[in-house]
């Protein structure tokens, strides 16, 4: 039975010592509350009330741009009966009830945010709410169920008597927490599923939000690395002499990832590192090029093929597809700021993984994780890059030496060509095919390791620094046998495809690849998206009976199919528009689009894209549908544009005018459809990558009779 990335990291504690059943509400054998307020109101680590009637949230996820932030208040908001303009945020630190309960990480990804927050989030609001009530009560001489709060107040329903939270906080703060509470009816709902004010929006927009890099200290010096341009190569030599002489230069100096250029503001030290002398020693590896990882991927898949051989035979439609290296390319580029005491530790990052930073620049400086406090921020993008420390360790280890703040700042360059890419990916499948149905499918992908990237990257997080090498060795491979991120969207395919096997060989390129937006799904639904749409072909079905015909009736699946042809008018598209289709299930998702074509002088032009989505109950219906546009221009990007390219073990690629992204005058008009539901919500910021890459190749197939097997898709 295929394993789970949230099995795995949490199965028999690999990744952190075991499952988090549920966020506690008040435990005694946990730190301190962060940010605590004099004499307020906190029973849990989440919420708190001030006798001033301050009501003060902390946001223990990453707001990346996805409006989690907007969505928490919303929650509370619905159980205080409280707009949620009146609710003060926070970023949280670190602490044990903020671990994410699927991998016991304080971490932001996997579109996990919102499923496990919805209730424990809501019944840390409902305890404060019923705390407040008990209070009210005995205050009043009233039985608590006869109270409400409304807008601020608690109020009584039978008299209409009212008064201020803040009035009821000093007793509720003295009684005994309650173990079980009474979350409010969907019927009483006011904000859930209506409120759409995005309350990050005017910080945003008049700069008053700041991200990792707007981040000033007193006396704070910047720092950019100069790293080996070649993966696995390392530093022979170097002449700063040139440098040193530089403008607001202050010290240059060898640390572990490169060369570090300290000077006073970031273009100082941007300069001098231009003027480094550098030899670098590259590993044995330095000709490995795009072009013999491909031709590396062959052999293995080769080599395999020869021991189970795929579907053969007169019904038999077989192809290969594949996909490129992808950078995460965040608007923000990679940065930390690292202020180091004597008995203290502050780093300021914008991050996806606070207790991953924090322990990461605790063992850097050999320090207990208990002096390291970090401070969460607002970040510009993430999509799994921001889970690795590497910029808090570089800026940890400069802080120390130079004895002042020091903050680190990735360039475009940098991010760009030392990523943790996405990685390439070639796919083999194969069909045994009736006269209307499939009788046999096999699939089989040449992709890398996903946790041989992860395990190490976030070693000081997950295990003790005297863990030897050899050991953690060992916990990898463990950890690559049960690893099918790489073919979730395959193996999990909502299809019914007869006798159904979906498998991987492993490969280490020497290249850095992590979690991108929507992870395996991002080229397993390019993959399985075209092969249905070729085997409906091979046996001359219209692409949408074929899909219906081997989904589950009555399925969710199906249902949004049905749902996305009739919402784009299937088979009715204008004079030379040709139309495609897709759906993929991610995370309990469902998402289905069909993309508008037309193609002229060998141009792609994506007109239009039609995407139903069922993700459950929608908390902030308006946030919800930007995610879903911003994953349609995410996958047309790399549908359409990027890509990475290796040569000599190095990037080629290195800002937007080789790794371009959608322009504005290129992105298509998106109509986007939530199918109305009051089932348990799920995340909706991956759930519409996959479907759009292959929606427009097939469209693309419509247009020109060409099969397009590759991304980016090129005529």
């Amino acid at each position: 039975m295929a394993i789970s990335r949230r099995n795995l990291l949490i199965g028999g504690g690999l990744l952190g010592g075991g499952l988090v059943i549920g966020f506690s509400l008040g435990r005694n054998d946990t730190p301190p509350f962060p940010h605590k307020l004099e004499g307020a109101l906190q029973p849990n680590a989440f919420l708190q009330v001030t006798p001033e009637g301050r009501v003060v949230l902390q946001i223990h996820k990453t707001e990346m741009g996805q409006g989690i932030l907007t969505g928490l208040v919303t929650l509370v908001a619905e159980e205080l009966n409280l707009a949620p303009e009146r609710i003060d945020t926070q970023f949280s630190g670190v602490h044990p009830d903020f671990l994410n309960p699927q991998f016991d990480l304080q971490i932001t990804n996997a579109s996990s945010s919102m499923i496990t927050c919805y209730l424990p989030v809501r019944e840390a609001a409902a305890t404060v709410r019923q705390l407040l009530l008990e209070a009210a009560g005995r205050t009043w001489n009233l039985v608590p169920d006869s109270l409400d709060t409304r807008d601020g107040f608690v109020i009584a329903r039978d008299s209409g008597k009212q008064a201020p939270l803040g009035n009821f906080v000093e007793l509720a703060a003295s009684l005994p927490v309650p173990e079980d509470v009474t979350l409010r009816p969907q019927a009483e709902f006011r904000y859930i599923g209506s409120f759409d004010n995005r309350l990050d929006a005017a910080g945003k927009v008049d700069g008053s939000v700041e991200f990792g890099i707007d981040t000033e200290l007193p006396d704070m010096l910047t720092a950019v690395v100069v790293r080996c341009p070649h993966f696995g190569g390392c530093l022979d030599s170097f002449d700063a002499s040139a440098a040193l002489q530089s403008p607001g230069v202050v010290d240059v100096f060898e640390i572990e990832p490169g060369i570090a250029v300290v000077a006073k503001r970031y273009w100082h030290a941007r300069r001098a590192a231009e003027q480094l002398q550098v030899t670098w020693s590259p590993d044995e590896l330095t000709q490995e090029s795009s072009h013999s990882i491909a031709i590396e991927q062959d052999r293995l898949l080769d080599e395999r093929d020869t021991a189970d051989e795929y579907v053969a035979g007169d019904g038999a439609l077989s192809a290969e597809y594949t996909a490129p290296f992808q950078a995460h390319a965040c608007m923000e580029p990679m940065n930390a700021t690292v202020a180091v005491a004597d008995d203290h530790v502050d780093v300021w990052v914008s991050t996806q993984a606070a207790d991953i930073m924090q322990a990461a620049a605790a063992q850097a400086l050999g320090r207990p994780v208990e002096q390291v406090t970090v401070h969460s921020t607002f970040a510009g993008g993430g999509f799994g890059r921001r889970v690795y420390p590497n910029a808090v360790v570089e800026a940890a280890l400069i802080a120390q030496r130079m004895g002042q703040p020091v903050k680190v700042i990735w360039s475009r360059e940098d991010d760009i060509r030392h990523d943790m890419y996405r990685p390439a990916t070639k796919c083999r499948m194969s069909a045994g095919l009736s006269d209307d149905s499939v009788d046999q499918w096999r699939y089989r992908i040449c992709t890398p390791s996903l946790h041989a990237t992860l395990i190490p990257g976030i070693r000081a997080r997950l295990f003790p620094a005297w863990l030897p090498d050899f050991a953690l060795n060992q916990i990898v491979k463990q950890a690559m046998q049960d690893d099918v991120e790489n073919i979730e969207g395959a193996y999990d395919s909502p299809y019914k495809l007869g006798d159904m096997d979906a498998d991987q060989v492993m490969w280490k390129p020497g290249i850095p690849v992590s979690f991108w937006r929507s992870v395996g799904h991002s080229h397993n639904g390019f993959f399985m998206e075209g092969f249905i749409d070729e085997m409906a072909q091979r046996i001359g079905a219209d692409p949408i009976d074929f899909r219906r015909e081997h989904l589950e009736p009555g399925s969710r699946a199906r249902n949004v199919l049905d749902r996305v042809v009739e919402a784009a008018d299937w088979g009715n598209a204008a004079p030379g528009v040709y139309q495609g289709v897709a759906i993929d299930v991610i995370k309990g998702a469902v998402c289905g689009q069909v993309a508008d074509v037309r193609v002229k002088d060998g141009q792609i032009k994506v007109e239009r894209v039609v995407c139903v989505v069922d993700p459950g109950m929608v908390i902030n219906p308006d946030i919800a549908k930007t995610q879903i546009e911003s994953c349609i221009v995410w996958g047309l990007t790399a549908a359409l544009k990027s890509e990475v390219t290796i040569e000599n073990r190095a990037v080629i690629q290195s800002n937007f005018h080789d790794f371009p992204m959608l322009r504005i005058n290129e992105s298509p008009v998106m109509e986007i459809h939530f199918i109305e539901s009051s089932d348990y919500p799920v995340g909706v910021g991956e759930c519409a990558v996959a479907p759009v890459a292959p929606a427009v190749a097939n469209a693309v197939f419509q247009a020109t009779g060409k099969r397009l097997r590759s991304l980016p898709l090129r005529l």
